[in-house]
């Protein structure tokens, strides 16, 4: 019995921690822009430490355990793909942090007190950089700030569903309001992304839209289910292949979002990648490869989270996460009865949707958001 209390002891405080360290990132990532520069080099070094002591607090079975077994070798060949290569050590803590949130994804549940606070603190930077854009005007990247606004949108609408869902189970006509603002927080939502021009961000609203309007059977249907998660995983891969066969045809492909040619570069940027890739798929190129694309400055920059992490680490690191991550995801269906739950994991494969064309979800403090509401619809 003492264990048991022990462990339960182990795994509130893991809760919490997981949760203050999403705090700390997003104060010091999301607020100023001086603040972001001194802290971003350092982000993923932060973010393991909190997810290595998660992840000891719910480890229970030990070398039983396949998750851990699969985080070592993910930790294991990154660190050989790495010193082959030569490549920037920061990317370890990358490959590692995705890994490890992939692999607490199934044991991760927050008490009612921690879903509200996270989907009211969260939500709250979809306000805030809305009525304080810091885009344009103070330093951000206006892609960044689409993934900001996104990621704070998604925790909005479901913390709106839920206060619906709650008002009127409780009899409270409140409820009929939400009916009614919940729809224009969507054309709010739009709004706002289409004057940052993050195009990224509207493929994340785009999808999180459809699925909230799917009906729950076909949340429920294992074939449909299915395909949603290879989509949201694998397709990540496709589209990037998609994007350098148009490539060839950007002279006559004229199709603009947001001002933008729809082919306006990651063709050129993942072709080069796809060319240097095929010469060491098995440990990758990693991320200190310098891009042939002359507005990049030799920058790297991959710009789609699974595909990155193909790319760095190599065919072994990205099967076993993307497996791993995967499975997490199919596991989540049957949750998707409650609505509140069905948004946020719809805010979940959103967010992988908008990783196609960014990093997003593999950095902080966008990971620790994904592993936030993958706790609340384990938990709601």
């Amino acid at each position: 019995m003492e264990i048991l209390k022990d462990r339960e002891k182990r795994i509130k405080a893991a809760n919490i921690a997981v949760v203050a360290s999403f705090v700390i990132q997003t104060v010091l990532l999301w607020n100023e822009y001086e603040w972001y520069e001194f802290f971003a080099p350092y982000g993923t070094v932060f973010l393991f430490l909190f997810l290595v002591g998660a992840a000891f607090a719910y480890a229970q079975d030990g070398i039983k355990d396949k998750g851990l077994w699969i985080v070592a070798a993910v930790a294991v060949v990154a660190l050989v793909n790495i010193l082959i290569v030569h490549s920037g050590k920061g990317a370890w803590f990358t490959a590692v942090d995705v890994a490890l949130a992939v692999y607490l994804a199934d044991k991760v549940s927050f008490s009612g007190i921690l879903s509200w606070f996270c989907l009211c603190y969260t939500g709250f930077y979809f306000f805030y950089w809305t009525f304080d854009v810091k885009g344009y005007f103070k330093g951000y990247n206006t892609n960044y700030g689409g993934l900001v606004l996104i990621t704070g949108f998604v925790f909005a609408i479901t913390l709106l569903l839920g206060a619906r869902q709650r008002l009127k189970s409780a009899g409270n006509t409140g409820y009929r309001f939400l009916t009614f603002f919940i729809p224009f927080m969507f054309v709010w939502g739009y709004n706002i992304i289409a004057w940052y021009r993050a195009r990224c961000a509207l493929l994340g609203l785009v999808t999180f839209t459809i699925l909230l309007l799917i009906p729950a059977k076909v949340w429920k249907n294992r074939v449909c289910y299915t395909i949603l998660t290879i989509g949201a995983t694998i397709g990540a891969i496709i589209i990037s292949l998609v994007y350098v066969w148009l490539g060839k045809y950007a002279s006559s492909f004229d199709v603009r979002i947001f001002y933008k040619d729809i082919i306006s570069g990651r063709d050129a940027i993942w072709a080069d990648l796809w060319s240097a890739f095929l010469k060491s798929p098995v440990t990758g190129i990693g991320s200190s490869y310098k891009l042939k694309a002359e507005w990049m400055g030799g920058m790297f920059e991959v710009h789609n989270g699974l595909l990155d992490i193909l790319i760095v680490h190599g065919v072994i690191v990205f099967v076993c996460i993307c497996g791993m991550l995967i499975h997490r995801l199919l596991g989540l269906r049957q949750y998707t009865d409650n609505i509140v739950a069905r948004s946020a994991v719809a805010a979940v494969f959103a967010i992988l949707a908008a990783s196609f064309m960014e990093n997003f979800f593999i950095v902080p403090p966008f990971l620790t958001a994904v592993l936030a509401l993958i706790a609340i619809a384990r938990s709601v």
